[in-house]
């Protein structure tokens, strides 16, 4: 059967999320606005000049401008309207300015105007940043479902013929995150193990500018789990960032005053066009590794720019574009880097990509593989955890090692809200519960249960089936912890024996395991609880596993058992004593036990014999 991922991570490597709204499409974009080529930029101000000075709002009246900044100056635009401008050097068609005002019902009404000006205007792409977000300080998750929501009501609520892309650019990453969270609410995302929307990548260029410092957060899509960040580096404790002289003194001379004038104007715009400066947080460059943290030192000392930090914990970035840019550039890796950790943490939590090893048993791939194969990008191959690089074929789950002729197997367990499955299971989607896999008689699993089976039991083995109960596994899971958190270093001793049965017998074990309500059928000499022998020759004993009367067959569970502390066992005994777990037969090697405890043990496998 041709595998088809289930299981799709919004994030991609290139930091963008693109779904289609009635046939427009939505893009969220870690990004700068500033890079953007829409036919329409939103620009969020107070329009009054100090606002100029500062955020995403500069950047953008930079590029527009002294022109457009002085059509704003001053500006009376109502609240929830678009004052519109001339793009002035701007590469774009048409620049719309609002006022950012700390309020959620303001900035919703502001997304859907832009959606229904562009639409008006005829324009076919807007560019929208995180409307206070920023300076303005208002919760992540607040602006992103007012923008969301919004842009979602200004999409349906006409026939667009001409909108055809809306943009929602945003510099911070928590901001990123808190929009990713929420387009699953509003815009029908969903990244739990389904179809999820047409997922598009593109490159955006980015710079790295930051203007708050709050801590990234997220929560992953389990329920009871909460995914922690990689360790972040302290950068009070790494090398001192060097700092270059901010200024320079030039002697213009000339002929007349208005040479030596024309000369400093085109000195200043000169110097201008060379130079640009970037903010970046504390909390961005703490997201640095120990190795891009040298490289940052490395690189503000080579291209001799000037890093400044404020009080408010944000750095100053100066000098020539192009080290700023490369600085920023590092900045942004380490960004793309953070969250693609991120996502393949919490990817690893709801699908595991496992490779069949070379003695027969499954082995779980990294978190990067897992990834790889999980987003179907094998071009490259994937490498195991004995550093054995494979050739992928998805459609027919095998992969091959680079170089020979070995192949081998691929699996993918979709792991439920609250359990993963162990890993010699087969795949079990979230509605089933209990599943019997009828073992291949050429696979190393079964060839590894015959032989033990084998050791003491001269009859033939017809079948053997793996018992996949997910409920109880989860609850002999749950027990074992207990056990291990009780005794300590002894544990919760964990053994393979067997338990004969019966046909009917069998179907009520593998829906409600073994029950003690069955106990005393075949004696309580040690105790009123269930039995299992250390050797399956004692279990194969007709009195144990009954024959059938149509064929003959026999059937036996092996059974995973919570044995841990034992001692010896008595037939009033209904529960073992105190600090004990279990009863056997005999103290010195037993060859029987008992438990009480429905949870302590798990039917594993059952075996058909003659």
């Amino acid at each position: 059967m041709p595998y088809t991922a289930l299981f799709n991570s919004l994030t991609t490597d290139l930091d963008e999320i693109i779904t289609a709204v009635s046939g427009t499409q939505v893009h969220l974009v870690f990004g700068d606005i500033t890079n953007e080529t829409t036919d329409v930029i939103l620009n969020t101000t107070d329009f009054t000049t100090t606002d100029f000075q500062t955020g995403v709002c500069k950047d953008i009246l930079t590029k527009a401008g002294p022109h457009i900044q002085s059509l704003l100056t001053g500006a009376q635009v109502q609240s929830g309207k678009i004052f519109k401008t001339q793009p002035g050097g701007f590469p774009c068609k048409q620049i719309m300015h609002v006022c950012g005002e700390r309020s959620a019902s303001v900035i919703e009404t502001l997304a859907k105007e832009t959606v229904v000006h562009c639409e008006r205007d005829h324009y076919k792409s807007v560019a929208i940043p995180a409307i206070c977000a920023g300076k303005g300080s208002m919760d992540p998750k607040e602006v992103a479902k007012s923008i969301l929501q919004g842009v979602k009501d200004g999409i349906q609520g006409a026939n667009l013929r001409y909108l055809k892309t809306v943009r929602i650019v945003l510099l911070k990453i928590n901001v990123f995150l808190a929009f990713k969270e929420m387009a699953q609410h509003i815009l029908g995302i969903n990244t739990q193990l389904s179809v999820p929307a047409p997922l598009v990548s593109s490159r955006v260029t980015t710079r790295g500018r930051s203007s708050t410092t709050g801590r990234l957060d997220a929560t992953t899509t389990r329920a009871s789990r909460s995914l922690s960040l990689p360790t972040r580096n302290n950068i009070n404790s790494l090398m001192p960032l060097p700092v270059a002289l901010a200024n320079a003194e030039f002697l213009v001379i000339g002929h007349t005053i208005d040479d030596v004038s024309y000369a400093c104007t085109a000195l200043k715009q000169g110097y201008e066009n060379q130079c640009s400066s970037q903010s970046i947080s504390s909390d961005d460059i703490n997201c640095l590794n120990a190795d891009e943290m040298d490289q940052l030192n490395s690189k503000v000392k080579s291209l001799h720019l000037h890093m400044q930090a404020s009080s408010s914990g944000v750095y100053e970035v100066m000098g020539q574009k192009d080290g700023v840019n490369e600085v920023s550039g590092l900045i942004q890796g380490a960004l793309r880097r953070q969250l693609r950790q991120m996502d393949q943490e919490n990817l690893y939590g709801q699908v595991t990509w496992c490779i069949l090893g070379q003695r027969g048993l499954w082995q779980k791939l990294s978190k990067e593989m897992n990834y790889k194969l999980e987003k179907g990008d094998v071009k490259d191959g994937i490498i195991d955890a004995q550093g054995v690089k494979w050739m992928v074929d998805l459609t027919n789950m095998v992969a091959k090692a680079s170089g020979t002729r070995k192949k081998t197997n691929l699996k993918r367990l979709e792991n439920h809200s609250d359990y993963s499955l162990p890993i010699y299971w087969d795949n079990m989607t979230p509605d089933e519960l209990v599943k019997v896999i009828n073992l291949d008689q050429s696979s190393t699993e079964y060839h590894n249960v015959k032989a033990d089976f084998k050791k003491t039991v001269k009859q033939t083995v017809l079948k053997i089936e793996r018992i996949q109960n997910v409920h109880l596994r989860r609850s002999y899971e749950g027990r074992t912890k207990e056990q291990e958190n009780r005794n300590g270093p002894e544990g919760a001793e964990e053994k393979i024996l067997y338990h004969g049965t019966t046909e009917e017998a069998s179907k009520a074990i593998i829906n409600t395991n073994f029950n003690r309500r069955y106990a005393g059928q075949n004696g309580t000499m040690y105790g009123v609880g269930t039995y299992f022998a250390v050797s399956a020759k004692y279990s194969a004993d007709p009195r144990y596993s009954i024959p059938n009367t149509s064929d003959g067959t026999q059937l036996m569970f092996v059974a995973r058992v919570l044995t841990g502390r034992y001692t010896q066992g008595q037939n009033t005994m209904k529960a073992p004593p105190e600090n004990f777990d279990s009863v056997v037969d005999k103290t010195q090697d037993p060859t029987m036990f008992v438990v009480f405890h429905d949870c302590q043990a798990f039917p594993d496998y059952l075996i058909t014999f003659k």
